[in-house]
């Protein structure tokens, strides 16, 4: 079994709220991939919070990955881990101005009112994630590639507008990724355009909230 310890992340700022990620790891690109063929994948509507699924036979998805697995297993812990989470919340409040504002909580509020996990992602030959901004409740969301060297065909691309002003494309290398705050100037789409498999997982930072109280009378 691994240590979380052995995992470790690195943020570097790419421009206002978009950042680049790194996941260093003690596994190889050999080791991961087996592993995630060894997973039993399930479309991205069953899984999904309120059950859409934009993309029939090309998204597929593992929330918990088995426990034979053992690399997975410990991707998946650090990802949900306090650890993280503080890191990536004390990144955002340090880096990008405004993001008490943003989202009506300081830092500290917000570790308290929040959570942290990865997805495991198949994405088949033709896949596309057609430009937009993600739902309210993701604080952030982020991205790591499991592939095998960087290609432009299975890349995310950022824009600051819905009509594609300004793009960023990120680097798709073992390990590789982003994370972005989510908001106006996040516009972002991405695909899969080669003709073999594209492997990530997507990382979500989400308002955890609770059921509203019910008011007598009411």
């Amino acid at each position: 079994m691994y240590d979380m310890s052995e995992l470790s992340t690195i943020f570097t700022p790419i421009r206002y709220l978009v950042s680049k990620l790194y996941l260093d790891m003690p596994f190889t690109y050999s080791q991961i991939i087996a592993e995630l063929e060894n997973e039993e994948w399930k479309p991205h509507g069953d899984v999904a919070p309120v059950g859409h699924n934009p993309w029939p036979g090309t998204r597929y998805k593992v929330l918990q990955p088995k426990s034979e697995n053992k690399a997975l297993v410990q991707i998946s812990r650090y990802f949900s881990s306090l650890a993280f989470k503080r890191q990536a919340i004390d990144w955002m409040y340090d880096n990008y101005p405004g993001t008490d504002v943003a989202w009506g909580m300081d830092r500290d509020t917000m570790f308290k009112r929040s959570q942290t996990h990865i997805e495991f992602t198949r994405d088949m030959p033709g896949f596309v994630n057609d430009i937009h901004t993600d739902y309210r409740l993701l604080i952030a969301t982020g991205m790591v590639y499991f592939s095998e060297s960087d290609n432009p065909d299975l890349s995310t691309y950022f824009y600051k507008t819905e009509d594609r002003q300004e793009p960023v494309r990120m680097t798709t290398g073992f390990g590789d990724g982003w994370w972005h705050q989510n908001g106006h100037y996040t516009w972002h789409e991405g695909w899969n355009r080669t003709d073999k498999v594209r492997y990530s997982g997507l990382l979500g930072l989400t308002v955890h909230t609770s059921d509203a109280p019910v008011w007598p009378g009411q």
